[in-house]
């Protein structure tokens, strides 16, 4: 499952000894005492500068973040302690695959003791997904599919799934005749299609199911807009839940299709739904209806630390729009899913952008993601889907 290489010795500039045996597992390169010359991927063994071994790990020498640690008990890194955590996951993951459910992460990189390897399920198809450079060097993909299709997940198909910017897509590890394009899966009992290749993430954002869920439930007799709505998965929760009617907004055609392709596949009134091709930052700034639910998950403002102060203003702003739409006593849901954003400072950013609006709002949910997508408790950066539902008056 793992491309091993003989360990190369790399010294920390400065302790970050306990910082490391607490659970984070990052190093940045300006920790380091050198950047040596070395192939992404390769095996480290990481010394603090008294000399002492702290622990075991792969090198990644073009990005800031230089070394991911994968164990802190023996020098060597064994095929047999991989498997040991993937087979752990997979024990503490399985109940979420049953019937009218069958979409979930199976591994959450660094939460699953995996660093930089994600696996996400869809029905009869594995997804991996390994992140940069070291990451796709340190792991062997086709090991990986190997041991996936031994599992009891009944899977088909495996697909190593790159970024959408890149010439090639993706591979298909395991070709088990499943089209890609058309993929079918179950959250919560609705349906959804994907087209796997071209998607967002793995195919669909897994880490809301919580929060969609969450939605249905608040959505009956309502009338609901979803901003950034993507392919409609808080829409088609909120029309399964009795909604009176659902707008979706996304600045991309294709999205847009797929969500009344995924509210027709659930059954819904057709006429219940509307979907609005528009950029969401312009289209609010005109819009002149209100709905009793509004929900707003913008894709990320803040990729890397230098990114939040621009971020902050951003959220605020595009929050306090969405509030002129939601009716008097309605239900507001924010979401965020930068992890350099911390928790509270989202809260304060959601009081900011009522106090704009000149609204009074009352907690009703503040959640994060899903027990399928893990954290290290010493790593709060993975902490990064915030969701607070706010009832405003």
């Amino acid at each position: 499952m793992i491309r091993s290489t003989e360990p190369f010795r790399l010294e920390l500039s400065r302790d970050l000894t306990k910082h490391l045996k607490r659970g984070n597992p990052w190093v940045f390169k300006d920790a380091l005492r050198e950047a040596p010359k070395k192939d992404p991927g390769s095996v480290a063994h990481l010394y603090s500068p008294r000399g002492e071994f702290v622990g075991t790990g792969f090198y990644c020498p073009s990005t800031n973040l230089s070394f991911r640690m994968v164990s802190l008990d023996h020098k060597r890194i064994t095929a047999e302690e991989i498997l040991g955590r993937a087979q752990a996951a997979l024990v503490r993951k399985r109940h979420l695959h049953r019937p009218g459910q069958n979409s979930f992460r199976l591994f959450n990189g660094e939460g699953d003791g995996l660093p930089g390897l994600v696996c996400d399920v869809y029905a009869q198809v594995a997804v991996l997904k390994l992140d940069g450079e070291a990451a796709s060097k340190f792991w062997d993909p086709r090991a990986l599919a190997e041991w996936l299709m031994g599992t009891d997940l009944e899977l088909k198909s495996v697909y190593l799934k790159r970024r959408n910017n890149e010439e090639e897509k993706g591979e298909l590890l395991v070709d088990g005749g499943i089209d890609l394009t058309t993929l079918r899966f179950h959250e919560n009992g609705a349906t959804f299609e994907t087209h796997l290749i071209d998607a967002a993430k793995t195919g669909f954002f897994l880490d809301q199911r919580d929060n969609r869920e969450l939605v249905g439930r608040m959505s009956r007799g309502k009338t609901l807009l979803n901003l950034f709505g993507y392919t409609g998965g808080f829409s088609v929760f909120a029309g399964i839940g009795g909604a009176t009617q659902v707008t979706t907004v996304d600045i991309a055609p294709a999205a847009i299709a797929a969500a009344q392709k995924n509210w027709d596949l659930n059954g819904l009134r057709p006429a219940g739904h509307e979907g609005i091709t528009a950029d969401a930052f312009a289209w609010l700034k005109t819009e002149k209806r209100q709905w009793d639910f509004v929900i707003t998950d913008p894709p990320s403002f803040a990729p890397n630390a230098k990114a939040v102060e621009a971020a902050k203003k951003a959220y605020v702003d595009i929050f306090a729009d969405s509030i002129r739409l939601v009716a008097p006593g309605g239900l507001f849901a924010a979401s965020s899913c930068s992890g350099h954003v911390s928790f509270d400072l989202f809260l304060e950013l959601c009081q900011e952008a009522i106090s704009r609006a000149r609204r009074r709002g009352r907690v009703v949910v503040a959640r994060g993601q899903p027990e399928d997508h893990p954290w290290p408790l010493a790593l709060e950066e993975m902490r990064y889907l915030k969701f607070v539902l706010l009832e405003l008056a």
